[in-house]
Order: structure tokens, then C-alpha cells, then sequence
């Protein structure tokens, strides 16, 4: 396993400066240990969700969402542009199975799309990632303290 920092890095070079800050770092860096702990881009069992932060394909996936949301339309454009992919979410999500700046840039995004302050405690951060942002089909609250501690160690 091994934390993309440098991918992390770079997606937050392509985005307002306003997006990076240290608790979007956390987040970030927790949620993908969550999701895969850096181990596959790929979902298990051939599901569909693709990159380190596991994002999905269907038209109501958040893809789509940052895709179109106001406060995030015009900077997905620009990091799609930058990154060398069409602004559609099928391309944007095949190109996560490869490339980890678009997936850290989309999960950035996809926090800031969260009208709620960001979460400074591990209970917070929960709330966000498993209620609000990327609700998973099967949660596992009993490694978000690993994920987090992971987080606060290496974003």
C-alpha cells in the first residue's frame, strides 16, 4: 500500500487555492483507505466503482455530480482539460482505473460540493463521507478509526 501523495499534490495544483486545506486533506486521504486502502483502483467482485476513492459510473453517481454541480462545474472542466479528458462522465470515470490526479481531484471536489464545514474530528468526518458524499451500499464504521489515524498521519 502505498498513499498517492503526489497525485494528491497535483490535483490540488489544478484546483482554487481555496479547496486545499488540511482537514480536505484528511478527508481525502481517509476515504480512499476506506474505500480500498490503496490497494486497487478497481472495485472487488468487477463492481463499478473506479480509483484509489472509488467512484461510480450511472448518471446519478458523483461523477455526474461534480460534473454539474455549480460550485464545481467549471473547475471539473479545467482539471479534465489539464488531465488530457473529455469533461463526460464516462470518460472522466475510466479515466480514474489509471489516473490517480483525477480521482483526488474528484473526491477534493466532490467535498467541497458539501454545504457543511469541514470535519475536524474522526465522528465529523464519518458523518460526511459515509451519510452525505459517498454513502457506501455497505458501510464498515468499525475501520473508519484506522482510516482516519492513516489520514492524520499522511495527508
Amino acid at each position: 500500500m502505498s498513499y498517492p501523495k503526489a497525485a494528491v499534490q497535483a490535483a490540488f495544483d489544478l484546483l482554487p487555492a481555496k479547496l486545499n486545506s488540511r482537514e480536505r486533506r484528511i478527508l481525502i486521504a481517509a476515504t480512499g483507505y476506506q474505500e480500498t486502502s490503496y490497494l486497487t483502483r478497481f472495485q472487488y467482485n468487477n463492481g463499478p466503482a473506479r480509483s484509489y476513492w472509488q467512484f461510480e459510473n450511472g448518471r446519478l453517481a458523483a461523477i455526474n455530480g461534480v460534473l454539474n454541480h455549480k460550485a464545481t462545474k467549471a473547475m471539473a472542466r479545467s482539471v479534465c482539460e489539464a488531465r488530457g479528458v473529455q469533461p463526460e462522465r464516462m470518460a472522466v470515470w475510466k479515466a480514474m482505473e489509471t489516473d490517480d490526479v483525477i480521482g483526488a481531484a474528484f473526491a477534493a471536489m466532490l467535498i467541497y460540493t458539501d454545504p457543511f464545514a469541514m470535519p475536524t474530528t474522526k465522528e465529523a468526518g464519518w458523518t460526511m463521507y459515509a451519510d452525505r458524499l459517498w454513502r457506501p451500499g455497505k458501510p464498515h464504521p468499525e475501520k473508519w478509526t484506522e482510516s482516519w489515524a492513516f489520514a492524520l498521519e499522511h495527508a
